[in-house]
């Protein structure tokens, strides 16, 4: 079909509704302003530098009073822009001066909406400007309602760019001496140009040499001292990161304290040494939170707002590239520093543990100094190994807390794999090392273990498994008296995955829930049910079974029934709690009457 031009029309844009969309949306701070002003001035030096390649940038920052108002003048040294430029790329929202004429990978800032970031902070912006190429100096003059004014001014002595700024009242602290200093420096402080900071005190040199985390010559003191100012912390180690992918360069620097591992990842991520934002989200991989890391990209694409990188496939990339800078530092600790690297994975054993899952050569380097938590304390794998033909593991936190103390009366050393990465590492290790023994042990493996009591040879422990089992059947578990070490551990509750699912089931099914009558059906095996194990050999145990009143005795078992649960690291629901204080009672009022009655004349 053909198109017809006459219904043809251009979009309008409001800038007002434009700026505000900046101010709330896509800019997080209103401080940018300052960030583009210095990108400006870095973009333009970097046009200049095509053409004249020993050109020298500079950035003068002049804060000065206009009736008793603050007045910010950016100044640099770089192309400059003609008229027709000034209308070119001044007036256009979204058109940019870096594209087509220059190489625009050599600059930060290519949306061409970085101007109107001023705007937040000041009702005009006024642009003073003499191009390199032509003997000619122009005034554009840019306000918040749409308007702008070009004007030819007298020459300004060399080329280059003055952007002058009045803070709107609002935003008249960021317009202060030592505010804006730290602003300057927040985003400009590994810039390559000199930066100079001009009051009526004088001028401050603010930057004008290389950061020490980008020059390959520091030694590890002053990496190690800068990233102690950067980060207000004493790291254990530092390590240079580069990747080619996305022309990456930085430091990482290990910290000194155990870090959670879903914990937020601050660092300094800076893009052509401009900085950008603390997040590094997708460019370093998740087993990396035991660093912070300063680096800086010249090939990463940013977003529109300069606040973080583009998701995309030179990214993945370059986090293959970062990963291996990892691995490499550490295996080079290996064979330099045994002492740091012991320090590193006792302290972050965590991501150390998941970076060996997913490198065989590292997980072979390693293994034998990761420590892992034990029935027996923490032990490293070397001694784990070195004193049991069989390794236990149990997935399940529950489970061990529930097995740890009888697996250990047992002598048997148990491996708590509940923490991240345990069990895939464990399965890892039974490839890399087929001849070390490791087997999953479950609670029904200790129960199976416990020492059976052959209960229809006295008649005591026949009506006791009776009673317990009548009163436990409210609880939806069973009894048994079994024989088992450590004696002093009165009783222990066991239950499998089956098992307590089934009990959940059945606790849900006497619930007032108009569905909970068909839950009962789920149930797999009516036979699976939790066990509450009483130690026949432990003292409360036999006084338990000489017990022939039957509130006392009902009381205590209730009583021994929730402590067992809270020991195996079971939930308590509340039908339970409430047994658990009316025995409580129970034995109060007990108490008290024996107590009133010796006194009762």
């Amino acid at each position: 079909m053909e198109e017809n031009n006459e219904n043809k029309y251009l979009f309008q844009v409001n800038l007002k509704g434009m700026i505000e969309l900046l101010s709330e949306h896509i800019y997080s701070a209103p401080n940018v302003f300052v960030r583009e002003l210095l990108q400006n001035g870095i973009d333009a030096n970097t046009a200049r530098r095509s053409i004249d390649e020993n050109h020298k940038g500079i950035i003068n920052i002049y804060l000065n009073k206009v009736n008793d108002t603050p007045q910010l003048i950016f100044e640099d040294n770089g192309i400059g822009l003609t008229e027709e430029e000034v209308h070119q790329f001044l007036s256009v929202i979204g058109q940019s001066s870096k594209r087509g004429d220059f190489n625009e990978k050599d600059f930060i800032g290519k949306f061409g909406i970085g101007m109107l970031s001023c705007l937040v902070v000041s009702h005009e912006i006024v642009v003073e400007t003499r191009s390199l190429l032509k003997d000619k100096s122009v005034c554009w003059r840019g306000k918040a309602d749409g308007t702008y004014t070009v004007e030819t001014i007298d020459n300004i002595e060399n080329a280059g760019t003055r952007v002058i700024l009045s803070p709107k009242k609002e935003w008249l602290p960021l317009f202060e001496k030592e505010e804006l200093k730290k602003n300057v420096l927040q985003f400009g402080n590994a810039l390559p140009i000199t930066i100079n900071f001009i009051t009526d005190e004088g001028t401050e040199v603010l930057v004008d040499k290389d950061p020490v985390w980008l020059n390959k010559e520091s030694s590890k003191e002053e990496l190690m001292e800068y990233g102690r100012k950067t980060f207000n912390i004493n790291f254990l180690d530092a390590f240079y990161l580069h990747s080619e992918k996305g022309e990456i360069d930085g430091v990482a620097y290990i910290m000194p304290y155990k870090v959670q591992f879903s914990g937020a990842k601050q660092h300094k991520i800076y893009l052509k040494r401009m900085y950008l934002c603390e997040q590094a989200n997708n460019l370093l991989p998740e087993w990396t939170s035991f660093v912070k890391c300063i680096i800086n990209t010249n090939d990463l694409r940013p977003t529109a707002s300069r606040e973080s990188l583009m998701d995309d496939d030179v990214m993945k990339e370059a986090k293959k590239e970062l990963s291996n800078c990892f691995k490499d530092y550490l295996k080079v600790l290996m064979l330099s520093d045994i002492k740091k690297l012991s320090e590193i994975i006792n302290i972050h054993h965590i991501f150390i543990k998941a970076l060996a899952v997913e490198d065989r050569e590292l997980l072979k380097m390693f293994i034998d100094y990761i420590p892992f938590e034990t029935n027996k304390g923490h032990m490293t794998f070397l001694s784990i190994k070195t004193y049991n033909d069989i390794v236990y593991y149990t997935p399940s936190l529950d489970d061990f807390r529930q097995i740890r103390r009888i697996a250990g009366s047992q002598g048997k050393t148990v491996i708590n794999a509940a923490y991240s990465f345990e069990v895939d590492l464990i399965q890892k290790i039974k490839i890399a090392f087929p001849d070390t023994r490791l087997e999953k042990i479950t609670p029904q493996d200790i129960l199976d273990t416990l020492s059976d009591v052959v209960v229809s040879d006295d008649e005591r422990y026949q009506q006791f498994e009776t009673r317990a089992n009548e009163l436990l059947k409210g609880q939806y578990c069973k009894a048994q008296l079994k024989q088992f070490d450590p004696i002093d551990t009165p009783a222990i509750y066991v239950a499998n995955d089956e098992a307590m699912s089934n009990k959940n089931i059945q606790n849900l099914s006497n619930s007032g829930n108009p569905f909970a009558a068909t839950l009962h059906n789920f149930i797999k095996k009516e036979d699976n049910m939790p066990t509450l194990c009483f130690n026949k050999d432990n003292e409360i145990v036999q006084n338990l079974i000489a017990i022939e009143d039957e509130t006392l005795f009902n009381s205590v078992v209730h009583i021994m029934y929730v402590q067992a649960l809270m020991l195996g690291g079971y939930p308590v629901n509340k039908k339970e709690m409430t047994v658990f204080n009316d025995a409580l009672y129970q034995l109060l009022i007990m108490g008290m009457s024996n107590f009133i009655g010796k006194f009762d004349l």
